[in-house]
């Protein structure tokens, strides 16, 4: 990859660690957290409205955390989830690459950008990532969403 590029990487991990907005230290980036301003809603997004309950949550974050050593495994509560993240990015980091990267998320995850889908990932809790270059919007806000099934 040429070192000219700066490979910046959001490393979203629902369950089990940071969520950071940072690029590569091998191509002399920054790093921003990006644990906070999350929402999370139940039901899949075609059903999700404004009127729809969303709780504001900081990840790593499972919704049903509560319930862990409390219930058997097949007890436990399962649904389809929303998480959301707005954010925006500085205009000058347009022409570098932006990178998202998940650490993990707890069954499938489909990730979605500004209302596109960027990319499936139906294997558990395994590393994964994807390119948001072509999907980031550098003059207004993102909007960030990953559907957990």
């Amino acid at each position: 990859m040429h070192k000219a590029i700066i490979n910046f990487i959001l490393l979203l991990i629902l369950h089990s660690s940071l969520f950071t907005l940072h690029s590569s230290s091998a191509y002399g980036g920054e790093r921003y957290n990006f644990n906070a301003g999350w929402t999370l809603a139940l039901g899949d997004m075609q059903n999700i409205t404004p009127a729809t309950p969303q709780l504001d949550v900081t990840l790593p974050y499972a919704f049903n955390q509560t319930e862990a050593f409390s219930r058997n495994c097949g007890e436990l509560s399962d649904t389809v989830m929303v998480y959301t993240k707005h954010f925006r990015l500085p205009r000058q980091m347009k022409g570098r690459r932006v990178m998202i990267e998940f650490e993990g998320a707890r069954f499938a995850a489909m990730v979605y950008l500004n209302g596109k889908e960027v990319g499936t990932c139906d294997n558990g809790v395994m590393a994964f990532g994807f390119d948001l270059t072509p999907y980031i919007d550098y003059k207004g806000e993102n909007i960030l969403q990953v559907l957990i099934n």
